[in-house]
């Protein structure tokens, strides 16, 4: 796939890269090669949370919906 514009996230560098998380598309500088994803998901993956659009469910406080809140 070709990316073309600008990157999403500091927008000035050409974005060459598309993050398989969120779809952002992104430089050379806010890429992780290694996670092929953007820096911000990147960040998140690490804290063990997931970015914008991938995360899974959230319950009340925050914290993610397991079987237990489900049949509750």
């Amino acid at each position: 796939m070709s990316i073309t514009g600008v990157c999403q996230i500091c927008e000035s560098a050409e974005a060459r890269h598309s993050c398989q998380q969120c779809g952002r598309a992104v430089c050379e500088d806010h890429y992780d090669r290694e996670m092929a994803v953007c820096e911000v998901c990147a960040t998140e993956l690490r804290r063990g949370g997931g970015s914008e659009s991938g995360g899974g469910p959230k319950g009340r406080g925050g914290h993610d919906v397991d079987d237990d809140d489900i049949l509750r």
